[in-house]
């Protein structure tokens, strides 16, 4: 898979644009700024406009392509990340360590998502919030981005186990038009989710 995030991302172009994810956006400037967690951030563009407004930001991808152009993004900003270049069933962090996590169109199959989905449980600290825009399974007829397995979609039950642990704020199936570089336009539809880690 590295090599494939790595000839995806091999262009001067950024393929997901440099703007951040709309509605990790209108979230993330509901919250007090403190320590975030961003997998699979790809070239940076959700993780450098988190750290352009106060958070410390720790990051991750399997690509060191896109680590290079997250790197240039946030020195082009003059902002700093944690971005390390590892695969999600490697990553470790203490219990508690994050205010926010946000997962933005992060799709693996469904034995490492459910167990990566936990970790993500554990990571948080009590009162803080989880953040995810991805696929819906409904996708699949649509051009305009993610996996063409079926398996690797989601839906709203799925997430529901995944996330047991967490108090669910809303989680919805959307319809909306993306506009997101090369990789990610036209209409798509999509599962939003908010929920926190209980006090």
């Amino acid at each position: 898979m590295k090599a494939i995030w790595n000839a995806r991302y091999d262009s001067k172009e950024y393929q997901y644009g440099t703007e951040p994810n709309q509605f990790f956006k209108k979230e993330l400037l509901k919250l007090p700024p403190g320590r975030i967690l961003i997998p699979a951030a790809g070239e940076g563009r959700d993780a450098v406009f988190a750290a352009q407004l106060g958070w410390e930001v720790y990051a991750f991808d399997s690509s060191d392509t896109a680590q290079s152009k997250a790197i240039k993004l946030a020195s082009e900003k003059s902002v700093n990340l944690h971005y390390d270049c590892i695969d999600a069933h490697q990553v470790r962090f203490p219990l508690e360590s994050f205010d926010a996590i946000a997962l933005v169109f992060f799709h693996l199959p469904p034995e490492e998502r459910q167990a990566f989905h936990q970790r993500c449980v554990k990571w948080l600290k009590p009162g803080g919030q989880l953040i995810l825009e991805g696929f819906h399974k409904k996708q699949l007829g649509f051009s305009s981005g993610g996996p063409k397995d079926l398996n690797m979609l989601f839906d709203q039950d799925e997430l529901k186990l995944d996330f047991q642990g967490l108090n669910i704020l809303s989680l919805k199936e959307k319809k909306k038009i993306l506009d997101e570089g090369p990789l990610h336009q036209g209409n798509a539809i999509v599962v939003n989710l908010l929920a926190t880690n209980p006090l």
